[in-house]
């Protein structure tokens, strides 16, 4: 099999041999992954904050003057 009849077959399954998810599930999947990446993200950066602090005023106690 040459590489153009894979694509063609691949096209052939994709649009008429799988079932796809309506588009209005489609939108409140992508919604909803994108509303827990960005709590996701906002958690680390939070995490990432009191550590960056906490580590910095530790450092600072041991700094000679």
């Amino acid at each position: 099999m040459n590489f153009i009849q894979y694509i063609k077959d691949s096209f052939d399954e994709l649009n008429n041999h799988m079932t796809w998810i309506s588009k209005e599930d489609a939108q409140k999947t992508t919604v909803t992954v994108a509303v827990f990446t960005i709590i996701f993200a906002l958690a680390v950066a939070g995490i990432d904050y009191v550590f960056q602090t906490g580590l910095d005023n530790f450092f600072e106690m041991f700094k000679s003057n």
